[in-house]
């Protein structure tokens, strides 16, 4: 839809018939009718724009109606159509979805997960017996410490078998750790009690200044631990002191929109920052006209 002004008597009539979440007189339908963008029509019922107009104007902070409240209660899954139909910030309407209840963490689940478990399986693994007894994955990981550490580390033949093969391979112990799903300590015992050494690899000076500018540059440590294989613990030492700098974000007319539009909702500087990335001092300057 092309940009143009709306006249005198066609915001009156936006202002006075708007119903939200309406199918004749939402914003949606009034757009379509005016031949306009939604926001256009957004900004209009707030008051933002047309101020030398009449008419009803409705308050910026979004009311979220009973009916709503009532379908995010039963489809979570409907909040980005709610938003879009009646006008309301996803943000919003996601303080109304039903709270997440984990299940109580009673003797008889403890002793139940700890009876069941089976190291890397399917059906009885950490992430099935969490899902089977409503619990997060680190609150199983939390019961199954009371397991002697012998039987929580245990690994199939088969599975050794593959991990000596891959190493045979010259995959890394840090490799074989996220390829088998085990932690590094594991494998580092399944290679010693194949007798297959685990050689330490030494970072050249070089390597160690190259590592360093990558992250003065912006790279993360997580970053540069995928592309030279040095622990991040260790290159955390090396970078300790320096920080690298945030990367500006352009101040784009789509931006300014976005600062406008949340400023209009009702949201404060702090979370708008926060939300779009930016720093609060360009939130301040676009809302008072200053950028």
């Amino acid at each position: 839809m092309s940009k143009k002004k709306l006249t005198a008597e066609q915001v009156l009539y936006c202002r006075e018939h708007y119903v939200p979440g309406s199918a004749e007189y939402g914003l949606g339908p009034l757009a379509e009718k005016m031949g306009v963008k939604v926001d256009v029509i957004k900004d209009l019922v707030h008051g933002e724009t047309y101020k030398d107009v009449g008419g009803p104007i409705r308050s910026t902070i979004e009311r979220v109606p009973a009916e709503v409240k009532a379908i995010l209660a039963a489809a979570p899954a409907k909040l980005k159509e709610l938003s879009e139909r009646y006008g309301i910030t996803e943000e919003r309407l996601a303080q109304f979805l039903p709270k997440v209840r984990r299940a109580k963490i009673t003797d008889e689940v403890k002793a139940a997960i700890l009876r069941e478990y089976e190291p890397y399986s399917k059906e009885f693994g950490r992430e099935a017996l969490a899902a089977k007894y409503g619990l997060s994955a680190s609150a199983v990981g939390v019961i199954l410490k009371g397991l002697p550490r012998k039987e929580r580390v245990e690994v199939a033949d088969y599975l050794k078998e593959a991990i000596i093969e891959a190493a045979d391979d010259g995959l890394s112990v840090k490799a074989l750790a996220e390829r088998f799903s085990l932690s590094r300590p594991v494998i580092k015992s399944v290679l010693a009690e194949a007798g297959i050494e685990v050689k330490r690899r030494r970072v050249d000076e070089e390597t160690k200044a190259e590592i360093i500018e990558e992250y003065k540059s912006g790279k993360s440590l997580r970053e540069l631990e995928g592309l030279y294989g040095v622990n991040r613990a260790t290159m955390a030492d090396w970078v300790r002191g320096l920080k690298p700098p945030k990367p500006k974000k352009e101040l784009t007319q789509e931006l300014r929109e976005q600062i406008y539009r949340y400023h209009s909702q009702g949201y404060g500087i702090t979370i708008i920052a926060k939300t779009l990335g930016i720093g609060q001092g360009i939130v301040r300057k676009v809302i008072d006209g200053e950028m």
